[in-house]
Formats: structure tokens, C-alpha cells, sequence
């Protein structure tokens, strides 16, 4: 009985152990289950911050690639002037230190000092070209005697000094009745002191030619006649509404020169009425120019100048793709995307495409001048299938060049340049084919520099009716300048009522 006692006792001494071992382990578990709860919160948290750390961190990596393509555009404007872009060369702060031609043309230094050139005409005044004016009585002479020593049975010693008096006249026009004559006062002389048609001729002139504003004129007016003439900016303004209105049907005479011509140069730019933003465009050809103003872009306004329309030949624009719909085709300036690669190659290293596409289409217009002193009217198809595959084969470089741009705004930039060229290319090619056809817009540019100078020297119009008096001054006086045409006595021939330009 002692012996089984002693087991009994063992065996529960060993199941209390075994339960307080027990006891133990499910506090241990206990105890590692809180624990490995609180961690698995910290995990979660974590997780949580983590990724509210890598949507800050993604929001920024945008705002960093948005700020460097800021960086880049801003560094682009700042950049950009006549060689790569559209800015006039007046707008040049920081020239480039190459000197010379302008790099964003095909021209090359000749080496020849500046000044008269062997074999070409001189300008300089000599005794015969004053002698023929005086015969012509163009010019009005005031003799004026001198005295010198010498032997008084010699022929006197003949000299010219040729000048302007700036003096005021009055002409004095008396009207007599006759019983013999059906003529009456004619309406300009109702008003009992009115203007010469020289002077408004000269005030048109100046006012428009010269982009002088209205008070800067007036006062001009006064100080070179000595007080005489103070002229009021609404006076100013009336001369422009007379020219205008008679201008008419000459300008349809332009219009009608500019419409049977074989090509068309064509372009937009910006004007400002009365502090907003409004357009005016030219209709162009060697020889003729007209100027009409707009409030607005895109097809209405054309059709309201009813030019376009009317017209069956080639337009050349600045990728103005509005010009599509009118004329048997349109071209491309060949010039303007010269500049966008010039601005391509200087400002992103690894695109060697832009300078070879620029020197590819300098090379054709080049070797087109050549051929054309030859007699040729345009290149052989083999010829043209050769600049063609050229173009194709620089923009298949342009596409892997621009892949690994590290600048995803001048990436953005070639891509769209490269993409216009391959589907404009007939386009810039044109000018291969025939050798009629111009290579750049740049006679377009030419006509209309003319508004930006006005809006740097005199600001805005008034009125659109202003803009207008203007444009259509600026027709007639830009008109006359290309057929070599005295620009004055045309402004003083349509004060007279005479319709010019018939031919």
C-alpha cells in the first residue's frame, strides 16, 4: 500500500508539473500572441506610412518633371531669337558672337569689304544728275551770288548744294462768276480753308509709312512750320477716312493683280484695337500687296475679304493649315523650319538630325539657284527622289534621337517637328520641283513687319475702322514701292480722284 501511495503522490506530483509547465507555455503564448498582434499593427501602420511616403514621393517626382520642363521652357524663351525662331532680329539682346550672315539663312560670307562694291552703280551726287533734275524742274532752284578773288573775265565757278525747305504755302483760289459757265464750286473748297493735296499726301505718308502716332505727328507738323500748322489728330483722321474711301477701286485693282497671279504669299499677324488682341493679313505677290484687318482668325474673315476664295494658283504660309481650303495647293517656308531645327541643335546635344535636315534643304535651295542660271524650271524626278529618300532616311534618325532626349519638353518639340516635316514634306519640297515656286514666306514677313514696328513705336488702333484707313493706306504705299513707283505722287493721285494700278 506504501508503494502505490508513492506512485499516486509521483504521478500527481508529475501531472501538477506538467499542468504548471502547461500553465507557463500559454502565458509564453499568450504573451507572444499579444506581442505578434502589436507587431502586426506596426506592420500595418507602416505599410500604411509607406505608402503615404510613395504617394508624396510620386506627387513630387511630378512636380519635378513638371518644374524642369518649366525650366526648360522658360530657358527656350529666354533662348530664343531671330536665328531659331520667328522674333525679329530687333528683338536680338545677346547676339551670338559669330558675325556675319544670319544663321538662319543660306547666305556665306563673300570676303568683300563693306561699302561700293566693283561694277555696281554708284549713288553719289555729281553736277550732271543735278543739272538733268533742274531740266526736268523737279526741283526748284535758288540762285545765290558769290564773290571771289580772281581774274573777273573767267567764267564763274558753278557749285550745288541740294536741300529741302520745310515752309508752309497757301495757295489763294478765287472764284469768279461768269454767266458763260455751268461749272460750281467744287465740294473739296465749301469749307473756306481746307488742305493741299501734297500736304494730306504727306500726312498719310508719314502716318503710315513711318508708323508715327497721331500726336507725335501733329506735333512734328507744327514745329517744321513754324506754328503755322496745328494740326488735330481728328484733322489726322479725316485724311485717312478720304484716303480710304478713295482708294477703293484701287485697291480692287491690287486685289485683282494679287488673284491673277500664279502664286500667292499669305500670312497673319497681331494687331492691337483698343487694348485686345486682334489679326491682320496680307495678300501678296511680287509686285502687289494688300492688307486687311481682322477681329478675328479662321475661315469667316477670309471669306469676308473674298480673295482667297477667288483664287486658283499655289498659296505659300507658314504652316497655316486654314489655307488648305483655298488655291490649287499650299507650301511650306522652308526658312521658318530652318529656324525650329536651329533651335533643335542649340539646345539639345544628342540631336545631330536638326542640323542635317537644315543643311539638307539650304543645299537644294542652293543648287536650285544654280540650276536655274542654267535655264532649268525645276529638278529631273531622279534628282527630286534623292532629297526625297534623304528627308525620309533623317527623320527615321530623328525618331531614335529623340527616344533618348532626357528632356521631355525639347522630346515633345522634336517629335512634332519631325512628324510636320514627314507629313508636310511635298510640301517644303515644292520648291524643287519648280523652280517658279519660292522656297521661304519670307516676302510675307517683309510685308508685314511693318504692323509689329507700329505696335513697338505707336501701340494700338482706336477703332477698327481705324485699322482699317491703315491697312488700306499701307496697301497703296507697299504697292507702289514694289513696282518702283513714286509712293507720294500715287497717295497725292488718289487724294485727286484717280484710280491707279489698272495693270
Amino acid at each position: 500500500m506504501y508503494i502505490v501511495k508513492e506512485v499516486i503522490d509521483v504521478t500527481r506530483n508529475y501531472e501538477l508539473g506538467l499542468f504548471k509547465e502547461l500553465e507557463e507555455l500559454n502565458k509564453k503564448m499568450d504573451k507572444l500572441f499579444q506581442e505578434n498582434k502589436h507587431q502586426l499593427l506596426e506592420i500595418h501602420e507602416l505599410k500604411e506610412e509607406l505608402k503615404k511616403y510613395q504617394k508624396l514621393y510620386e506627387e513630387a517626382q511630378k512636380k519635378i518633371e513638371k518644374l524642369l520642363e518649366e525650366n526648360e521652357k522658360l530657358k527656350n524663351q529666354n533662348n530664343k531669337n531671330s536665328s531659331n525662331s520667328s522674333k525679329p532680329s530687333s528683338t536680338d539682346m545677346l547676339r551670338p558672337k559669330k558675325s556675319g550672315p544670319n544663321l538662319y539663312n543660306s547666305r556665306v560670307k563673300s570676303g568683300k569689304k563693306t561699302g561700293g562694291q566693283f561694277n555696281h552703280e554708284g549713288h553719289s551726287l555729281t553736277k550732271e544728275k543735278i543739272e538733268q533734275k533742274i531740266k526736268e524742274e523737279n526741283v526748284k532752284v535758288f540762285e545765290i551770288k558769290h564773290t571771289i578773288f580772281g581774274d573777273s573775265k573767267k567764267e564763274p565757278v558753278i557749285k550745288y548744294r541740294l536741300g529741302m525747305k520745310a515752309m508752309p504755302i497757301v495757295e489763294k483760289h478765287i472764284f469768279e462768276y461768269s454767266e458763260s459757265t455751268k461749272e460750281k464750286l467744287p465740294k473739296e473748297f465749301y469749307t473756306d480753308v481746307t488742305y493741299t493735296n501734297d500736304f494730306k499726301a504727306l500726312v498719310v505718308f508719314m502716318n503710315v509709312q513711318n508708323v508715327m502716332s497721331l500726336n507725335r505727328l501733329s506735333e512734328f507738323i507744327r514745329i517744321v512750320t513754324r506754328n503755322t500748322i496745328n494740326l488735330s489728330e481728328g484733322t489726322i483722321i479725316n485724311f485717312m477716312r478720304e484716303f480710304s474711301n478713295k482708294s477703293t477701286n484701287t485697291i480692287d485693282n491690287i486685289i485683282e493683280n494679287v488673284i491673277s497671279n500664279l502664286t500667292m504669299y499669305s500670312d497673319e499677324t497681331t494687331e492691337k484695337i483698343n487694348k485686345h488682341n486682334s489679326y491682320v493679313r496680307n495678300y501678296s505677290n511680287e509686285n502687289s500687296t494688300v492688307y486687311k484687318s481682322h477681329l478675328h482668325k479662321g475661315h469667316d474673315p477670309i471669306k469676308e475679304d473674298d480673295i482667297l476664295p477667288r483664287f486658283n494658283g499655289t498659296i505659300m504660309g507658314d504652316h497655316d493649315t486654314t489655307l488648305d481650303s483655298y488655291g490649287s495647293k499650299r507650301i511650306e517656308c522652308n526658312v521658318h523650319l530652318g529656324r525650329y531645327t536651329v533651335e533643335i541643335t542649340q539646345n539639345v546635344l544628342d540631336a545631330p538630325w536638326a542640323e542635317k535636315m537644315k543643311t539638307l534643304l539650304e543645299t537644294g535651295n542652293r543648287t536650285r539657284e544654280y540650276a536655274k542660271a542654267y535655264g532649268l524650271d525645276g529638278f529631273k524626278d531622279d534628282n527630286y527622289e534623292w532629297y526625297s529618300k534623304k528627308i525620309d532616311e533623317i527623320i527615321k534618325e530623328a525618331r531614335e534621337e529623340t527616344k533618348n532626349m532626357s528632356s521631355s519638353f525639347y522630346k515633345k518639340k522634336s517629335k512634332k517637328l519631325y512628324t510636320r516635316l514627314e507629313k508636310n514634306k511635298e510640301k517644303h519640297l515644292a520648291y524643287l520641283k519648280n523652280f517658279s515656286l519660292p522656297y521661304s514666306n519670307n516676302l510675307s514677313e517683309s510685308d508685314l513687319r511693318v504692323y509689329k514696328i507700329k505696335l513697338k513705336v505707336s501701340g494700338c488702333f482706336r477703332s477698327k475702322t481705324g485699322s482699317d484707313y491703315f491697312a488700306d493706306a499701307l496697301s497703296i504705299i507697299k504697292t507702289s514701292k514694289k513696282r518702283k513707283e513714286n509712293v507720294l505722287q500715287n497717295i497725292k493721285s488718289i487724294f485727286e480722284g484717280k484710280v491707279l494700278f489698272a495693270n
